[in-house]
């Protein structure tokens, strides 16, 4: 797996609110993958440092590329970017709530309208 491979699947990783992948948006641009040994780092930038569905956008990236990739990838927000930045980044490293907020997205539907791959 390479960069153009993780950028080539968040083309159908699309916003909650905005009928655009977050390639189109630019939530996620190239420099924001990147590869530490065996990781590979995700960071991405809300559509604004208030965006509501920050957190969401997050774990839609974090699940996709799981789901396409089957391996664990390190999702973050960017730095500065969001106004709680630590709270988002909180929830997409603890397995635990990670995993209690991605069962609620998946039992609302949203995980299935936001993730075509």
């Amino acid at each position: 797996m390479d960069r153009e491979e993780v950028l080539e699947a968040l083309k159908k990783v699309y916003d909650p609110e905005y009928p655009l992948s977050v390639i189109d948006l630019k939530i996620v641009e190239p420099d924001d993958v990147t590869f530490e040994g065996d990781r590979v780092k995700v960071s991405f930038k809300p559509t604004t440092p208030y965006c509501p569905m920050g957190g969401v956008i997050g774990i839609i990236i974090k699940y996709a590329l799981e789901k396409k990739f089957k391996r664990e990838f390190d999702v973050s927000v960017k730095a500065g970017t969001h106004i709680q930045e630590s709270m988002l980044n909180e929830v997409l490293r603890d397995k635990k709530k990670y995993g209690e907020m991605l069962k609620k997205m998946e039992d609302s539907g949203l995980l299935k309208s936001c993730v075509a791959l």
